[in-house]
């Protein structure tokens, strides 16, 4: 570690929590003058510590996470696996989901994390992992949910990137902030189809009817979560990761890492 390092981290853990201006000190006579700290040092350890940003609640999350997309836009991520690579396309009209899960790629929350649910036929399910490092960055970045954005023409269709939620307590539908979700699905039939129309008054298009048909899906999640992405390479990867065995809880027996990166253009 950079020993120039400490005496700023002592001056950062001195703020209003600290009981006393001695206790903030250092052996000696001499007290911690934060004017002779190197300013680019401090704002590299600041960084470091994930200080410049606020710890996320109900309350601030929503407005933290509009304003912070529409300086850090990018329409795609890259999901790096043991298998290959995932891409998956963002969508621009999704916009708290898509800054919410850019924000969490930007703090370094994926990267390492782990799928940690994996169901042949129908997801693979991310985010949410009981390691250590994952457990503190969520009590680091802060605990919150998503006001839900679902939009009609985003279901859940094989390839569809989604974001988890509870389904106690949450008549509004919200979404989980870390926990997300990518569809392999199984083909639908026509009267499958009408059926879930009928018990979910939804009312399909032609192409989304084709699509279930054709590639697959899990339309009985539509409605439920929202929707921001889809897979547009790697497909193949997904049914990978998909097809790992598991012990009696769905959890992979073998750790299936992701890193993930954001970008502007298809790399």
């Amino acid at each position: 570690m950079d020993l120039r390092i400490l005496p700023l981290l002592l001056i950062l853990g001195c703020g209003v929590n600290a009981p006393s201006e001695e206790e903030c000190s250092v052996t000696g006579e001499h007290k911690l003058e934060k004017k002779v700290v190197d300013p680019e040092l401090e704002a590299r350890v600041r960084a470091m510590l994930g200080l410049e940003f606020p710890t996320l609640n109900n309350e601030n999350a929503v407005d933290f996470l509009f304003n912070w997309g529409i300086e850090n836009n990018r329409d795609f991520v890259t999901m790096r696996t043991k298998h290959g690579d995932i891409v998956v396309e963002l969508f621009h009209d999704v916009p708290l989901h898509k800054s919410n899960f850019l924000y969490k790629i930007h703090r370094q929350y994926y990267s390492p994390s782990e799928f940690i649910r994996v169901l042949p036929d129908f997801v693979i399910q991310g985010g949410n992992s009981e390691e250590e490092k994952p457990q503190q960055m969520r009590y680091l970045i802060g605990t919150h949910s998503l006001p839900q954005e679902m939009r009609d023409k985003y279901v859940h269709t094989r390839g569809a990137l989604a974001m988890s939620r509870s389904y106690i307590n949450n008549p509004k539908k919200e979404s989980s902030s870390y926990d997300f979700y990518i569809v392999t699905g199984r083909k639908i039939s026509h009267q499958e189809l009408a059926s879930i129309e009928l018990e979910k008054n939804i009312r399909y298009t032609s192409q989304q009817k084709r699509r279930y048909n054709e590639i697959g899906g899990t339309p009985h999640l539509d409605g439920e979560h929202t929707v921001f992405g889809s897979v547009i390479q790697g497909m193949n990867v997904v049914d990978k990761l998909a097809v790992t065995p598991t012990d009696n809880s769905d959890w992979p027996v073998e750790r299936l890492e992701v890193n993930m990166t954001s970008h502007s253009r298809i790399q």
